[in-house]
C-alpha cells in the first residue's frame, strides 16, 4: 500500500504547510476553491521551476561523479597507503574463495528487463504518485477544515469544558507552525550555503544551496549525504587539497550550526524530540518507504508528539518522546 500511503502522507503535510496561506486568502473574501487553487498552483509551480532550473547542473555533476571519486582517491592516496596492503590481502583471499566455490556451484543466467522499460515504468509510477499527492492536497485544502469540524462535532467532550475541537485546532496550528518554521530555516541554510560557495568559487552554488535545503529535512542522514557530495565536487573542482577542503568545512560548519543551535533555538523546547527516538523512527521509515520515508519520518513523529502534548491522556507518551508535554506536571 506504499503507493497509496506515501502520496496521502505527503498530501497531509502539504495541507498543514499551506493551510495558513489558504485561510488568510479566505479571510480576504477570496472563495476557498480559488484560494486553494492559487496557493497550491503557486507552490507546485515554484518547486517545478526550481527543479527544472537545477536539473541540468545536477545531471552534469552526476556524470562527473566517477571522475570525482578517482580524483579524490588520487589526492588522498598518501593517506590510504597503509590500508591498501590490507585491502589487497583481503581481495586475494576473496578471489581464492570465489574460485574454489565457482567450481562447485552451478551458475544460472538471469535475463534482466531492458533499461528503457525500467525507466518508463519508474517514471510512470512517480508521475502517478505526484498527481495523487497534488489532487489529495487540493481536496484537503478545500475541505480539510470542514472535515475536522465535522469530526469535532462527533467527538465527545474531555477535560471538563474543553472539547475535541480545541485539541484539533491546536494540533493543526502547531503542526503548521512547525512545518513553516523548519522550511524557513532550511531555506535560510540553503541561501547561506549558496552564498558561501559563490564566494569560494564553487561551481553551481545555487544547486548546492538547494541540495542543502532539501537534505536538511532528513536529520543525520541528509547532512551526511550533502557533505559527501560536496567533498567529491570540491576535490574535482579545486587543484590543491588545501583549497578543496574549504567548501566541505564551510558546509559542515553551517549544517552543524543549523542542527545544534538555530533549529533548537527557533523551535523551542516544545518541539524537541529525543535524538534516540528520532534515529530509531527514521531507520524504521527508511526501511519501509526508502527516500520518501526519510523525508516524512520526522514530520510524522512531530505530529504524534503534538497530539500527545495536547491530549492529557497521552501526556506520558509525549514525555517519552522528549520534552515536557503540556498538562503533565512533575511530582
Amino acid at each position: 500500500m506504499r503507493s497509496v500511503f506515501i502520496p496521502l502522507t505527503f498530501a497531509v503535510m502539504l495541507f498543514f504547510l499551506l493551510r495558513g496561506p489558504v485561510r488568510r486568502l479566505v479571510s480576504w473574501h477570496v472563495p476557498r476553491l480559488l484560494a486553494s487553487a492559487i496557493v497550491l498552483v503557486a507552490s507546485i509551480g515554484t518547486l517545478a521551476v526550481a527543479t527544472v532550473e537545477l536539473a541540468a547542473p545536477a545531471a552534469a555533476w552526476a556524470q562527473r561523479l566517477p571522475e570525482a571519486v578517482q580524483v579524490l582517491e588520487a589526492k588522498s592516496r598518501t593517506l590510504r597507503l597503509p590500508l591498501e596492503q590490507v585491502s589487497r590481502g583481503v581481495q586475494l583471499v576473496r578471489r581464492i574463495a570465489d574460485a574454489d566455490v565457482a567450481d562447485k556451484v552451478p551458475r544460472v543466467a538471469v535475463v534482466q528487463p531492458g533499461a528503457l522499460q525500467g525507466v518508463v515504468e519508474g517514471a510512470a509510477a512517480f508521475t502517478s504518485q505526484v498527481a495523487l499527492t497534488i489532487v489529495c492536497a487540493f481536496f484537503l485544502l478545500l475541505d480539510g477544515d470542514g472535515l475536522l469540524e465535522r469530526i469535532n462535532r462527533l467527538a465527545p467532550a474531555f477535560t471538563g469544558a474543553r472539547r475535541a475541537s480545541t485539541l484539533v485546532g491546536q494540533v493543526g496550528r502547531r503542526m503548521s507552525q512547525y512545518l513553516l518554521t523548519v522550511t524557513a530555516v532550511n531555506l535560510g541554510l540553503g541561501t547561506l550555503v549558496a552564498l558561501s560557495f559563490f564566494l569560494l568559487g564553487m561551481p553551481n552554488p545555487v544547486l548546492w544551496g538547494g541540495l542543502a535545503a532539501v537534505l536538511t529535512y532528513v536529520p543525520y542522514l541528509g547532512p551526511a549525504i550533502g557533505l559527501t557530495l560536496v567533498v567529491l565536487a570540491s576535490f574535482v573542482t579545486f587543484p590543491t587539497g588545501s583549497a578543496a577542503i574549504v567548501p566541505p568545512l564551510v558546509y559542515f560548519a553551517l549544517a552543524s550550526l543549523e542542527g545544534n543551535v538555530v533549529t533548537p533555538l527557533v523551535l523551542g523546547h516544545s518541539f524537541r524530540i529525543s535524538p534516540l527516538v528520532v534515529f530509531v523512527w527514521l531507520s524504521l521509515w527508511v526501511w519501509l518507504w526508502s527516500v520518501p520515508g526519510a523525508i516524512l519520518a520526522v514530520p510524522m513523529l512531530m505530529l504524534i508528539k503534538i497530539v500527545c502534548q495536547e491530549n492529557l491522556g497521552l501526556a506520558g507518551l509525549g514525555y517519552l518522546l522528549g520534552g515536557e508535554p503540556r498538562g503533565l506536571k512533575r511530582a
